[in-house]
């Protein structure tokens, strides 16, 4: 149950930056995962679901974009997906190599909340 894990770090960096937003309410959470990061999309949602209880994120929305394996060529520089169950060394498309990078695929972050706010409410600043 990795998932656990990562979706504590997303609820804190959530209710974190809310709390330094003033929100009232926390509507939706946009967030990019790289196929690497093998997660169980329900798992992870419902966890999220679980953990948002009884704070200002309960209810919001959780916005899941997968992001799939690419590598960079080493000779022409030219970015392609690669399928990682397949056993066969992937050739660029470009000019053939077989020299490639890692580009995409290991991403996890927080790319957007959307929270409500109360316009009346007053902060004070700090001298």
């Amino acid at each position: 149950m990795h998932e656990m894990a990562m979706v504590r770090s997303v609820v804190d960096i959530v209710l974190e930056e809310a709390e330094h937003a003033g929100a009232t309410e926390v509507l939706g959470v946009c967030l990019t995962v790289g196929y690497s990061r093998d997660i169980v999309e329900d798992v992870f949602e419902s966890m999220f679901a679980w953990m948002c209880r009884g704070t200002v994120a309960e209810g919001a929305v959780l916005h899941l974009t997968r992001v799939p394996f690419t590598v960079r060529c080493e000779e022409c520089g030219r970015i392609f997906p690669v399928n990682t169950r397949c056993r066969d060394t992937p050739r660029c498309p470009q000019c053939g190599a077989s020299h490639y990078r890692l580009h995409s695929g290991m991403e996890f972050y927080v790319n957007d909340i959307e929270v409500k706010t109360d316009p009346t409410a007053v902060r004070a600043l700090a001298s």
